[in-house]
């Protein structure tokens, strides 16, 4: 451990908070800063940042480096998630379908089932994937081409009317 902190592995929880913890460990599972963002519900920037001020607690030069020092101590074996569960049960496959969902709907209503595009109490941060990042934008368009159209038909029968 070339120029690592030196001493009890117990004190590198007390250096690390434990969102720098969570993100060493998604580090060693080789997951880079874009990948632990949205695992963690954080912009890349923090994950970044979390990172620099770990190796600077742990007096490393490199992530990999930090990561390893505590999974070779097993801190990651006795530290929870900084986070409620909510980030990692979409990767525990799926969930109870939602309430108004009948027999044979789930699946057809996960398929939907994209979220909102802005925040909500109960999805405060943008956690959408690339397939909602590209469909939100195509039905906002559709959308506004159907208000506009239902517009201009409006529009056009009151002129008639008032000709």
């Amino acid at each position: 451990m070339h120029g690592a902190v030196q001493g009890d592995p117990d004190n590198y929880i007390s250096l690390l908070s434990a969102a720098q913890i969570e993100t060493l460990r998604h580090v060693f599972e080789h997951k880079n800063s874009k990948e632990i963002a949205r695992l963690m519900n954080v912009s890349p920037h923090t994950v970044d940042e979390r990172v620099r001020r770990s190796l600077r607690k742990l007096n490393v030069s490199n992530r990999i480096e930090a990561a390893t020092i505590l999974a070779r101590n097993g801190v990651f074996g006795q530290v929870t998630p900084y986070q409620p569960l909510t980030y990692q049960l979409d990767d525990l496959g799926d969930g109870p379908p939602p309430a108004d969902a009948g027999p044979g709907r789930s699946r057809l209503w996960r398929i939907f089932d994209i979220g909102t595009p802005f925040p909500t109490a109960s999805q405060p941060a943008n956690r959408h994937g690339l397939m909602e990042r590209i469909i939100w934008p195509i039905l906002i368009a559709l959308a506004t081409i159907l208000a506009f159209s239902a517009l201009y038909s409006i529009l056009v029968g009151l002129g008639r009317v008032l000709t």
